[in-house]
């Protein structure tokens, strides 16, 4: 028993990280237990070549005021940079710039009837303030009540749906409009205005990967080892069981793996709870990243593919515009993710094949950031699940589970499918579990 540390934190993703480093702030002895062989869980960068490749976030925003304060924190300010460049959707053959400002209201990508019709959106914005709070989700349930696509159909077009609120949607989150409920849109559209110079992304020196390696040091981090069930102990205190070591009592436990596994590992807890999790479900995407001597195009970064243009492809990112350490001098990165639905249903086939439909989507819809001819490397990634969806009714159940707490004290639990589908709501969601348990 001497040796059973304080408190446990299950997995060493952003979520686990900052609800370790709040625990140990309060001079517990803190164990985290990773399955995988490195931290970061969705927020891990992959270096090939010498170019930097992300396997979850791909950006920081300027809205992650926590985040950006942890960076002070952990003293990597100087190695955050500002990506230079805007990000554009394709219509009809053309990239029109999707500016994260006011310059919005210039663009040609749709027309002034429909860009005056976008002032609903401003009503909406004030009219529920209140409710939209980046820091408490939970608070927006009363407006939980329908999806983006009956919302924007409602009071909008169907060009506004396809061609400025889809695109973005299904290029971050790999979502569709139909199960993204009206409430996180309106909670991330009040993010980004709240922004008076608009809406900045960053990303680090080293990759977004570089900010969970920070955090886990000086926390007894223990990679691979695999939880295969918890125990509440009678007496108080939780037993963990870890496949191929001992088994490890604390007094303080935090879950913070995806929603997925907390029914395998928490059977016993409250029925409503385990309902909630099990009712978490996940969008999906594969990444490719194909590295190449050379450049690509560089009016922009991002590139958002809507469902109307091409049915497989969601997104892609240019490397060497987004940072120039990202990739070696005179190469380059294309990093091109498949769309959720697109994925859900070629997810059998392998992964030779889903890099030559991936690629050859590309060259139909925009064939000037082909990278194939020139090409050093290419690998593919697959996410089964890449972020959790907030479709209608999640804010409802968030609020019930924040009124009803799922076990017994000194039990919580940590996610972004908690605190918002972005870096800044995993570490939010980790350090609010910690004060509920301590306190």
């Amino acid at each position: 028993m001497a040796t059973d540390p304080t408190a446990i934190v299950i997995g060493a993703g952003l979520a686990g990280l900052a609800a370790a480093r709040r625990l140990h702030a309060h001079g517990l002895h803190v164990v985290v237990l990773e399955a995988e062989a490195s931290v970061g869980g969705r927020a891990r960068t992959d270096l090939v070549q010498g170019s930097q490749i992300e396997l979850g976030a791909e950006f920081l925003a300027s809205f992650y005021t926590r985040t950006l304060a942890l960076i002070d924190e952990l003293g990597l300010r100087d190695d955050l940079y500002r990506i230079p460049s805007s990000s554009a959707i394709l219509r009809n053959g053309r990239f029109y710039s999707l500016w994260a400002n006011a310059r919005i209201a210039l663009t040609p990508l749709v027309g002034v009837a429909q860009k005056l019709s976008l002032a609903y959106l401003l009503v909406s914005l004030l009219r529920h303030g209140a409710q939209l709070d980046l820091h408490s989700f939970q608070k927006a349930y009363p407006i939980d009540n329908c999806s983006v696509s009956d919302y924007a159909r409602a009071h909008f077009s169907e060009e506004v749906l396809e061609y400025l609120l889809q695109p973005p949607l299904s290029g971050i989150f790999y979502w569709t409009p139909e199960r993204t409920s009206r409430a996180l849109l309106l909670l991330v559209l009040r993010a980004g205005l709240s922004q008076l110079a608009g809406l900045r992304l960053y990303t680090l020196r080293e990759g977004i990967g570089q900010l969970p390696r920070r955090m886990a040091e000086g926390l007894d981090v223990r990679l691979g080892s695999r939880v295969e069930a918890v125990e509440y102990q009678p007496e108080g205190g939780y037993l963990v069981r870890v496949a191929g070591g001992p088994a490890l009592r604390c007094e303080y436990l935090i879950c913070a793996t995806t929603a997925s596994s907390v029914p395998r590992l928490f059977p016993w807890i409250d029925p409503a709870a385990l309902d909630f999790f099990r009712g978490v479900h996940y969008s999906s995407t594969a990444l490719l990243a194909t590295g190449l001597h050379g450049r690509l195009p560089r009016e922009f970064y991002g590139l958002l593919f809507p469902r109307r243009e091409s049915a497989l492809l969601a997104s892609a990112t240019v490397q060497a515009v987004k940072s120039p350490f990202a990739v070696p001098q005179g190469y380059d990165t294309l990093a091109l993710h498949m769309s959720g639905p697109a994925m859900a249903g070629l997810h059998v086939y392998d992964d030779q094949t889903l890099t030559r439909v991936l690629l050859s989507e590309l060259r139909r819809v925009a064939p000037q950031y082909d990278p194939s001819a020139r090409a050093t490397f290419q690998r593919l990634y697959r996410c089964p699940e890449a972020l959790p969806e907030f479709d209608v009714g999640h804010f409802r159940r968030l609020h019930g589970l924040a009124e009803h707490p799922p076990g017994p004290p000194g039990l919580g639990f940590a996610g972004d499918y908690l605190g918002g589908p972005y870096v800044e709501g995993a570490i939010l969601s980790g350090e609010a579990a910690a004060a509920r348990v301590l306190g």
